[in-house]
This record gives structure tokens, C-alpha cells and sequence, in this order.
């Protein structure tokens, strides 16, 4: 390039030389040809620069660098502002999870690093072991692994586990310490972190989000629990601002705008009441130390909401211990309330009743034989001897039967039933039907196969397998007198951006009993625990650590409370069952009061080391039934939050997953059903585009081979309409007012085009 420039410049000076000696041109001649010379390439330089100016200036592009971008990196720049993630509160406003930072220790070794003053900004050699000292005595960091990082060849070093995750608190207190004992060159990075100020809370259930990487930036993502399962909601979008600079790079004031605004998570309020919480927490620490047992667990729930106030499990964890949970014996990630299923044992003869009762074929007062074969099964109660007699009388009543936990009794009602029966009020209570309560990984559980053995050992509750979530779910009708309501995990979801909230109510999924056989079960379930004969919760001895004498085992206030226990065989791995002494799932469900529940406890102990008792489940039932009982009227209060009532966008469901999107519809407080079995959505009452207020009920046809009649009760005429043209059924109405009551074709029942379906109407 450079020689071409000195041919460009020098050739015409050449040229007019060559041409003077041939010329023999005068001085003032050669000078005007030199001159004109000059000006032509003056134009001819200028044109090719101003036309590269053009070219620039149009095009912005040089190579693959855009000039614009550049320029105003010069002066400008534009950042990502983070989205903060929303709050999880108990029902009172107590913040179970919030967004905080951690910090992450790091030192200088860098040599070249000083202050104005040339005073270093590095750590020395000579400090090497003070450093040493200071960090293993603060942190506890291996002495080993702080030698290694201080002789790298690194010019900054960080320290493993032991030297991130550093509390605020902490970190203030070792900046305090440092700059006493004069060392310098260690500093702190900041994280974005979720703190969980109530330690041992619902650790399964609640979950837990980390920081991910995300397109450069972190972000927080839940990891598990309701965290995981509410991550939409709680996570909100970041935004983007530019702003000014000057020349040093520092923000000019007044010059930042908004590219895209910034929208924080909303704020989910759980229906957990914190101190109903740490008291079940406290009790279910005695009772993993007192029972040995493998796995527990305890759910609270307010009868005439379904509200879950208090769930807890162990082994668990705690957001400081969660890298130590997998060295616990017998510890799962997995929510012993929706995700795990098992065998439930007598608590399951509960709802046999309640359908014997509903379908009239049980006599309460006949008596029976404790003696039953079944093809090649020999079904025993749980008294049965080695002689193969019984300790209790060996002719009794059903009550009694029920009273005793009779497994004969329970068997020679659903006999008496027929499978098809039976196998109707096990849909009518949705057994084998997640409960979509917004949760995520939740086990559906399994009915019972169709082979007559397993549909009689069914009745009392083996063969089957269900989650505690679903056991609530069917309770809450015995407990409601026959009406069954959804368990709701989430009172209230708030956005800060729009200032409004979704509040929940309770939510009625069906009615699979009347109200006389609901109530009959409760009156049994109390004389499980005051029959002094046959009572499974009546104690001989009473219970001196609860200052209870021989009696009901099971009281609140003084009063006794409604109960059935359970003894559960648990499936071995290699077949069958297991046969060690103490290799049972032991539980109970407690109702309080008797006559009219406000609440229901159910807990389970798999696995006991100590000699069983029941009152390892008292201990923990009893005083926490009293407190709940003690709170009844601020358990109806939800928290202030100032907001204006919310509004649900419909969208376009068709051909998503019914499951998913029936989840992700709870998580907005609605209040999806799934009608048939199908995995696809293919239709749905309410319009995309729709707005609509919460627990707004949403119908999604799935596409089922078969049309399967739901349980309509508390639907409304317009839902029922919409059913029926999709079923292509003719309706007639009796009664006035807003409600179903009463339907004609019996739920899940297949139904055909061109029946005709009567329906009973009330408030």
C-alpha cells in the first residue's frame, strides 16, 4: 500500500522531469504542469474519500464490525435489570421464602495490584499462614486446599464450598475481623440466593430454587417443591434500560430509559399457617427420634375449606443442610404428601363404609362369623393367635367390626356389595385420579386389579395404592356430610406489578355419599376411639407423657375425636410382603370435633424400630388438633395485601395435555375439570380470550374413546348445557335454583348419544 502511494504521489513529478529534459521547457512552464498535476490528483484523492465517507455513513458496516454499536458503546450502555422473584408466605403473610444474597470469598495474589498510593492490595507471601489461619478458623476451609489456592500461579483464588454461601451476617462479621488483623487482599462476590428464614419448614413441600444460568445471567429457578412447581409464577421477566456514560464510563444522571420493563414474579401465599407449622415441625422431630421409624409424615387440614395448614415429613432437610440430606437413612427428595403412593391399610375401610352405608347394604347391628376364605386366600383380622383363635369375641356386629379394624367385616360387605359396586364409589371419591392441586410429580396412585381377591382385599385398603393428598380429598366428604372438596395448597397469588390477587375459595369436586352415611362413618370412627372393648385407639393404660388416663386416646379439649387407625403390610422387593415384627405402615386419621370437624390430621409411620404404639401418632395429634381449635377464628382471616381483585386470560387449551393444563390452570387459582381420561384437551367451556375472575370453573373434554359421565354436583345449568352438547345427551331439569344436587346417570358411567339426563336443581 505504502508503495503504491509513493508511485501515486511521485510518478507525475517524474513524468514532468522526463518530459523537461526532452522539452527544454522554461522553470515557470514546468511548474503550471506540476501544478495542474497536483490538483487533479487532489480531486481524484477527495472523491475516494468522499465516497468511502458515504459508504460508511450508509452502509454502518465495516468488515463484520456495525460502526453504530460501536459508537455508542462509546457512550452508551445497556444492561439486563433482574426480574426479583416472588414471595412464598404462610396464609398470615409470613415470608417462608424470600430473595437475598450470598457471598463467595475470594483473595488477591496478584502481585501488580496496589492503590493509588502503591500501597498492595494483595496478599503477601509472608501472611500466607495468618491468612491460613484466619479463613480455617472462620470458615472452617480445609488448611490443605487454602495452601494450594495461596501458591497458584492464579491471580485471583476462590475456596470450594466451605468458602461460598456466605450469609450477609457472616460476611460483614469476617470483613470486620479481617480488617482488625490488618489483612488485606481478601474480598466478596455477591449471589443471587433464596433464603428460608423458618429453617425446618415444610422442606419437601416447599421446595427450594437455586441460581441458574440463563442466555449470560443468573436467575433463580426452583429446583423442587412448590417452588418448581410455581416457577412461571414466582419468576416474572427481566427488563432492559440503556443509559449514558461519560467519558470514565460512569452513568450520566437522567439519561436512562426503559427498553423493555422489568416484571417481578408474583407473590404466592400458601394456605400453611406458620405457627401451626413449627408446632407440627417440633412434634414430628420427637416422634422420628421417639418411633426410629424410617419415613413419617403429618397433614393438617381445614375440613370446610381443604386448606392443608400444616404438612411435614422426615428425614428432611433445611436449606443449610440440603448437601448433607442423602447421607440420612432412608431420605427421599420426593413429597411424601403427593408424590409418593402406597398401601394404606385399615384408614382406606373409611370410605368402604361410607358406600355401604350409601348403598344400603350394610345392617350395622348383624352379626358375623370372624372366619373367611376367599379362593385361595385366607383373610384374618389382626387378633388372630397362632392357634388360630382370637382374643376378642369371635362373633360381632359390623360396628363392632369396624370398631375392631375387622378385615373379615370389611370383606363380606364389599362381598355383599359386588366389585362393580364397590369399584363405583372407589371413582366417586377419585381414587386413581391425581388431585391436581398445582403440584409437580404427582403420583395418581393405582385402583385395584380387576381379579376378585384383590378387589375384596381392597376394602381394606391393600391392593391399592394412594397418596395422603387423595386420602384427604375423599375425607373431606365424610368430614362435610357427603360433600368432597378439593385440598387447596395456595390461598392466594398476588402480582406487584398489576397491584391485584387471586384468592382461592373452596372448591367442591363431587358428592360421592349422602349426608346420613357420611355422618354414620364419623359415629363409627368415634367409637373406634371409645369403645372400651373394641375400640384399636381405646387405651387400657392411658398415656402419662399427655397426662391421659385409660380411655379414648385421641382427645382434644377434653373431648374425644373421631378416629380410624391403620396397620398396613408393606410389598417386598423380592414379592409379597414383608414379615419382620415391626415392618408395617402404621397411621391414623383423627377428626375434630366428632360431630362436626373443623379439622383433619392423617399420619403415617413407616417402620418403627421401638415397639408400636399408637400414641406416638396421639402425641403429635392431640396438641396440635388443641392449637388448631385454639386458632379456628384467625385461620379464616387471610392476609392484607391491598390489592384489587385479579382477572385469568383464557388461552387456547386445544391439543395440550389435559394433566399439564389442568396444573397449570390451578396455579392461576381456577378451577379446572378433566372430563374422561383422555391425554389431549380437544375442547373447553370458556373461551380463549376470556377474561375471568378466580375459581372460575373451567370444563376440558379430553379425547376419551369413552364418554364418562363426571359428577356434576355444585355445577352450574350452563355447565351442565355445555356436557351436554358435547355428549350429545338430552337434559331435563327438576327443581329450581343454581346448583346441581342430583344427577340420574351415575358417575363414571359410560353415556350414550341420544340419553336423556335428569337433573335435580337447588342453592
Amino acid at each position: 500500500m505504502i508503495k503504491f502511494l509513493k508511485k501515486l504521489i511521485f510518478f507525475p513529478f517524474r513524468k514532468v522531469s522526463r518530459n523537461a529534459r526532452k522539452t527544454n521547457w522554461s522553470t515557470e512552464r514546468n511548474r503550471k504542469r506540476v501544478g495542474k498535476s497536483l490538483f487533479f490528483l487532489a480531486i481524484a484523492l477527495f472523491t475516494v474519500f468522499i465516497f468511502r465517507f458515504v459508504w460508511l455513513i450508509t452502509v454502518n458496516h465495516v468488515g463484520g464490525t456495525n460502526l453504530t454499536t460501536m459508537a455508542k458503546s462509546n457512550y452508551q450502555s445497556t444492561v439486563t435489570v433482574q426480574a426479583k422473584r416472588g414471595t412464598i408466605y404462610d396464609r398470615t403473610g409470613a415470608a417462608i421464602a424470600v430473595d437475598s444474597s450470598t457471598y463467595t470469598i475470594y483473595a488477591v495474589i496478584d502481585k501488580t495490584q496496589v492503590d493509588s498510593n502503591g500501597n498492595p492490595l494483595y496478599i503477601d507471601k509472608k501472611d500466607f499462614t495468618k491468612v491460613e489461619d484466619f479463613l480455617n478458623s472462620k470458615l472452617g476451609i480445609d488448611r490443605d486446599l487454602i495452601k494450594k489456592q495461596l501458591n497458584s500461579k492464579l491471580k485471583q483464588v476462590q475456596f470450594g464450598p466451605k468458602g461460598s454461601d456466605i450469609s450477609l451476617e457472616k460476611m460483614k462479621e469476617i470483613q470486620k475481623a479481617a480488617e482488625n488483623e490488618k489483612i488485606v487482599g481478601l474480598g466478596f462476590t455477591a449471589n443471587i440466593s433464596r433464603s428460608y428464614p423458618f429453617g425446618n419448614f415444610a422442606s419437601q413441600f416447599i421446595g427450594i430454587a437455586r441460581p441458574k444460568d440463563e442466555n449470560g445471567t443468573q436467575a433463580l429457578k426452583g429446583d423442587m417443591g412448590l417452588e418448581k412447581a410455581f416457577n412461571n409464577v414466582l419468576s416474572g421477566e427481566n427488563g432492559k434500560e440503556t443509559y449514558q456514560k461519560d467519558i470514565y464510563g460512569r452513568p450520566i444522571p437522567g439519561t436512562t430509559k426503559v427498553i423493555e420493563p422489568v416484571k417481578n414474579g408474583q407473590d404466592v401465599y400458601t394456605t400453611l399457617d406458620a405457627q401451626l407449622q413449627r408446632n407440627l415441625e417440633g412434634y414430628m422431630d420427637k416422634a422420628a427420634t421417639d418411633t426410629g421409624a424410617q419415613q413419617l409424615s403429618g397433614t393438617l387440614v381445614d375440613a370446610h375449606t381443604g386448606e392443608i395448614l400444616a404438612t411435614s415429613q422426615r428425614p428432611t432437610y433445611t436449606a443449610t443442610t440440603i448437601n448433607d440430606a442423602e447421607k440420612q437413612k432412608y431420605f427421599t427428595w420426593n413429597s411424601l404428601l403427593s408424590q409418593s403412593a402406597f398401601e394404606p391399610g385399615s384408614t382406606f375401610k373409611t370410605f368402604l363404609m361410607a358406600g355401604a352405608l350409601d348403598s344400603g347394604k350394610v345392617n350395622l347391628n348383624e352379626t358375623y362369623q370372624r372366619k373367611l376364605q376367599v379362593y385361595d386366600t385366607t383373610i384374618n383380622d389382626w387378633d388372630v393367635t397362632e392357634n388360630k383363635s382370637y382374643t376378642l369375641p369371635e362373633t360381632v356386629t359390623y360396628a363392632q367390626g369396624f370398631a375392631l379394624s375387622s378385615n373379615i367385616g370389611m370383606s363380606k360387605i364389599e362381598m355383599n356389595m359386588g366389585d362393580a359396586l364397590w369399584g363405583s364409589y372407589l371413582n366417586k371419591f377419585k381414587f386413581g385420579l391425581k388431585v391436581r392441586a398445582g403440584l409437580d410429580g404427582e403420583n395418581p396412585g393405582a385402583l385395584p386389579s380387576s381379579n376378585a381377591v384383590s378387589q375384596i382385599q381392597s376394602s381394606f385398603g391393600q391392593g391399592v395404592a394412594v397418596t395422603p393428598l387423595q386420602l384427604i380429598r375423599g375425607w373431606t366428604a365424610i368430614a362435610g356430610n357427603g360433600t368432597m372438596l378439593e385440598p387447596h395448597i395456595v390461598s392466594k397469588v398476588v402480582d406487584p406489578n398489576t397491584k391485584t390477587s387471586l384468592t382461592s375459595k373452596a372448591e367442591v369436586v363431587g358428592h360421592p355419599v349422602s349426608n346420613d352415611a357420611a355422618s354414620g362413618v364419623r359415629d363409627l370412627m368415634l367409637t373406634v376411639n371409645t369403645d372400651p372393648v373394641y375400640g384399636t385407639s381405646y387405651s387400657t393404660s392411658g398415656d402419662s407423657e399427655q397426662n391421659l388416663a385409660a380411655g379414648p386416646l385421641f382427645m382434644v379439649n377434653g373431648e374425644p375425636a373421631a378416629v380410624k387407625t391403620g396397620t398396613a403390610q408393606i410389598a417386598s422387593t423380592t414379592g409379597g410382603y414383608m414379615t419382620g415384627s415391626q415392618d408395617y405402615f402404621y397411621s391414623a386419621v383423627v377428626m375434630y370435633p366428632a360431630k362436626n370437624p373443623d379439622f383433619i390430621f392423617y399420619m403415617n409411620v413407616k417402620i418403627p424400630t421401638e415397639s408400636w404404639t399408637l400414641k406416638y401418632i396421639a402425641r403429635v395429634a392431640n396438641p396440635l388438633l388443641t392449637s388448631a381449635e385454639a386458632m379456628k377464628n384467625d385461620l379464616s382471616v387471610s392476609a392484607d395485601t391491598d390489592t384489587k381483585a385479579g382477572k385469568v386470560t383464557i388461552e387456547n387449551y386445544k391439543g395440550k395435555d389435559s394433566g399439564d393444563t389442568a396444573d397449570s390452570l390451578r396455579r392461576t387459582v381456577l378451577s379446572p375439570v378433566i372430563i374422561g381420561t383422555g391425554a389431549k384437551v380437544t375442547a373447553q367451556s370458556i373461551a380463549e380470550g376470556e377474561k375471568v375472575s378466580a375459581n372460575s370453573r373451567i370444563l376440558l373434554l379430553t379425547n376419551d374413546k369413552d364418554q364418562v359421565m363426571p359428577d356434576m354436583y355444585d355445577w352450574s345449568k350452563k355447565e351442565v348445557e355445555q356436557l351436554s352438547n358435547w355428549f350429545g345427551i338430552k337434559v331435563t331439569y327438576e327443581g329450581s335454583g343454581n346448583k346441581v344436587l342430583t344427577q340420574s346417570i351415575e358417575t363414571s358411567t359410560n353415556v350414550k348419544k341420544g340419553q336423556t339426563l335428569t337433573v335435580k336443581m337447588g342453592n
